[in-house]
């Protein structure tokens, strides 16, 4: 049965609460884990004692605040939108908080329509689904005709629909960024990026901000910017704290393979990869995987790759062939790229092994589904490793490798 979608999905995956508002319980307690402000400073900046702070951040909590002023003095101190607690924008921006501010009923704020925003959507499922099953090239115009409509619509809007365009174009710069990844241009792939990171930090949207950060994180990692990528990794992860399962898993599962690049010798941080990897994987097992609309996939495959990759790194040959085995055993039909990735890790594996033969092999399986998926990046990576199999490998395990790559992708 398809769950209802309420307005205030834009913000935040609340409750609903009383007269068309989301439980404002929720909203405080959300909002209040964002500021990083202790119970103690909000009691003070609200001139009120601990135990109402408790109260005010209680799910039960469908009225409280009931005066105007505590409102706006607390969607201030917090940075709630004011609609999420029924206020005009005007509260906001008013300096006399005596004024008395009729609260906005949401039924008169302009929405955009619910069929606009079914197609766009409908847009990002199937766009990320051709992205994990066969080539996301296939949507690439679509993407950037919607992005450019989004973009536009924006531009005339005001108010909450505004900001439903805002999370929208946040999503689609996160898709957007993807395609250029895989057309090989990183540059316009970083800049996407970065207009998503930008527009969840203006909406303060945590799960926004988690999968913004988590996707420029993959960026930086194809420019071999090891550090950017374990810094955006890095900021993620609070936020990941308050998003669903299935993007806080990969979150984990980004901070363990990023934080590997940068680990080296210390074992601390390797360490720490390792852990990483091991919480995403329990989430993968025990937590509530139902698709968080982020369209990242939390799975045993995809983490134990990368795991074997960290691994790899780290110099422990047999448990990051293990770990591909795992990652094969959970291996799902129709995940193409995850069968991609774990044949690449395989390779890797084998070469840090001395093992450039089955490497060959691997090689060659990796290279037609490449080709198939038109994937210039992973050809890149392909060609790199059979460089220096050259000269090293058996001649009968490189030769199928070696046609294949003559011909034309």
């Amino acid at each position: 049965m398809e769950q209802p979608y309420y307005w205030w999905y834009v913000y935040g995956r609340f409750s609903p609460g009383e007269n068309n508002l989301p439980c404002t319980g929720e909203v405080i307690a959300y909002y209040f884990a964002l500021s990083g402000l202790s119970k103690e400073e909000l009691a003070r900046r609200l001139q009120c004692t601990e135990r109402y702070v408790t109260m005010l951040k209680s799910p039960k909590n469908k009225t409280m605040p009931e005066l105007l002023s505590r409102r706006i003095l607390l969607a201030k101190v917090l940075q709630i939108p004011p609609v999420l607690l029924g206020l005009s924008s005007v509260a906001l921006a008013s300096s006399d908080g005596t004024l008395e501010l009729a609260s906005s009923s949401v039924g008169i704020e302009s929405l955009a329509s619910g069929q606009m925003m079914q197609s766009y959507e409908s847009l990002l499922a199937l766009s990320w689904e051709l992205y994990y099953t066969s080539s996301i090239q296939k949507a690439a115009q679509s993407i950037q005709q919607a992005l450019g409509q989004l973009n536009s619509d924006f531009a005339h809007a005001s108010g909450l629909k505004r900001d439903q365009y805002d999370a929208l174009r946040c999503r689609f710069y996160q898709l957007a960024s993807v395609v250029a990844r895989d057309r090989q241009d990183r540059a316009q792939a970083l800049e996407y990026a970065t207009q998503a990171v930008e527009i969840a930090g203006r909406l303060n949207h945590a799960e926004l901000l988690a999968a913004a950060y988590l996707r420029r994180a993959r960026v930086y990692l194809g420019l071999q910017r090891y550090e950017s990528a374990w810094q955006d990794a890095a900021a993620a992860l609070p936020y990941a704290d308050l998003a669903r399962d299935p993007l806080k898993g990969k979150c984990l599962q980004m901070a363990g393979e990023a934080l590997s690049y940068v680990a080296g010798a210390d074992q601390g941080r390797q360490q720490q990869s390792l852990r990483y990897f091991e919480e995403a994987a329990r989430l993968a097992r025990k937590g509530d995987l139902t698709p968080d609309g982020s369209f990242v996939r939390t799975d045993l495959t995809s983490i134990a790759i990368e795991k074997a990759q960290a691994l790899t790194m780290f110099g422990r040959h047999d448990e990051a062939l293990a770990a591909l085995g795992v990652a094969r055993k959970h291996l799902q039909p129709g995940m193409t790229r995850w069968q991609l990735n774990l044949l690449l890790a395989e390779a890797d594996a084998y070469y840090a092994q001395g093992d450039l033969e089955s490497c060959c092999y691997v090689l060659t399986d990796a290279l037609r589904i490449t080709r198939a998926l038109n994937l210039p990046t992973k050809e890149e990576r392909i060609k790199r490793l059979y460089q220096q199999c050259q000269g090293k490998a058996p001649l009968h395990a490189l030769r199928d490798l070696q046609q294949l790559l003559s011909r034309p992708a």
